[in-house]
């Protein structure tokens, strides 16, 4: 009994030496991972903050692959998407040729219906904080999304509208596959509890010029208001960034629409394009935008304590899930001990599981894409004399609820 023992001690010891030689003997591999980001076009500020996030992440794992001794490095290839999917793809190709087969950042879900199938055909590992699409969700492809559905921010949106207190909408949505998403969500929810949808102006990315697109509006809820008032009408818009430029238009065309309250979609909420250029009006008419909430944490505040002092300005969630994907990519690299597309594939699922990030637990589903996350709602107000978003309110997506609508 204590031969059989002492060879399976001797046997485990070997194995263990086994394993563990080739990793202590072996030259440091370097993996290259793409990291993607709108640093100009449309939502160019929200680019800037995942850079910053994405950088705050290339630090943290240099020195978490130098202190645990890892025979890895990890560096990331920065890429500016230009808000533009086909620059996305080009490049995601250009990365490519350079035997690179991981991209994390803040792809949309234009630049993932559109590298999606790229990917999948050249086995690349495509990482997303900021692309939503409830349709791009594919069991088993090559794309991983650490960030809920925009579906579930349009049953939000429906809840704060009754909470609230309005009962008729008019909606303006720009032809983009996350506002019409929502809108559709939203729409759904709205009149299932009895609100009425006064009409919808659809708009295409790149518009200037909205005085036909106000004009419908304005016809739409000025009867309604006459009948019911204005504090039972509400405007929902579902733009980008491009909704400074229709709050000016509205402003110079004295529209009616602004003695309504706005609502924004999860593309405005804490944009500082707003604030800069249509700061005045965005304060009259609230612009109360739904943005995808991380709970507190130690990691969390680090990183939005390091974005503060680094470019003066609070993370979104985009960013916060970015940091996570950044994270991601590299511990399902160090497990394969590749860079891989595959092999990140492959292990990432597991990965997510067990790992709680900036943005907490970042469990996925079956299709690739986060489970849940609560919403919160911002509105913009003058707070000592200058514009801010301001918390107003957060939807709990495990019960449904809704906290008080706050009017400070």
């Amino acid at each position: 009994m204590k031969k059989k023992v002492l060879g399976s001690l001797i046997l485990a010891v070997f194995l263990a030496a086994l394993i563990s030689t080739p990793i202590l003997s072996a030259e440091k591999k370097e993996i290259t991972i793409g990291a993607f980001m709108p640093l100009t076009g449309d939502f160019a500020s929200y680019g800037a903050r995942g850079r910053v996030a994405m950088e705050k992440a290339e630090a943290d794992i240099a020195k978490f692959t130098s202190g645990a001794n890892l025979p890895i490095t990890i560096k990331f290839l920065y890429e500016d998407t230009e808000t533009k999917a086909n620059v996305t793809l080009e490049k995601i190709k250009a990365m490519a040729a350079q035997g690179v087969k991981v991209a994390v950042g803040l792809l949309d879900s234009s630049d993932i219906r559109l590298a999606m199938g790229y990917a999948n055909a050249n086995k690349i590992a495509l990482i997303s904080s900021f692309s939503t699409v409830a349709e791009l969700g594919v069991a088993d492809d090559y794309v991983f999304r650490p960030i809920p559905h925009d579906d579930m921010e349009g049953v939000a949106l429906a809840k704060l509208v009754e909470t609230m207190g309005f009962t008729h909408v008019a909606l303006l949505v720009r032809k983009d596959p996350c506002d019409l998403s929502i809108a559709s969500s939203f729409a759904k929810e709205f009149e299932a509890v009895g609100g009425t949808i006064l009409e919808r102006v659809d708009f295409a990315g790149g518009t200037k010029e909205f005085s036909g697109e106000l004009s419908s509006l304005e016809r739409a809820v000025g009867p309604a208001v006459e009948k019911h008032g204005a504090d039972k009408v509400a405007v929902i818009s579902l733009t980008w960034e491009d909704l400074a430029i229709i709050l000016s238009q509205a402003q110079a065309r004295k529209s009616p629409l602004l003695s309504l309250t706005w609502t924004g979609g999860d593309a405005v909420a804490q944009s500082t394009v707003i604030l800069r250029d249509a700061g005045d009006a965005a304060a009259k008419v609230s612009v109360i935008a739904p943005m995808y909430s991380a709970p507190k944490s130690i990691k969390r505040e680090e990183l939005l304590a390091y974005a503060q002092e680094k470019i003066g300005e609070t993370l979104d969630i985009y960013s916060l899930v970015a940091y996570d994907c950044a994270w991601l990519a590299a511990l399902s690299a160090i497990c394969a001990q590749s860079g891989d597309g595959t092999a990140i594939k492959d292990a990432l699922p597991y990965v997510a599981s067990n790992y709680y990030g900036a943005s907490g637990w970042a469990e996925l589903d079956e299709l690739g894409d986060r489970k849940a996350l609560n919403v919160e709602f911002f509105a913009v107000k003058e707070v000592e004399g200058k514009h801010a978003w301001v918390k107003v309110s957060e939807y709990d997506a495990a019960t449904g609820s809704l906290a008080e609508v706050s009017s400070k």
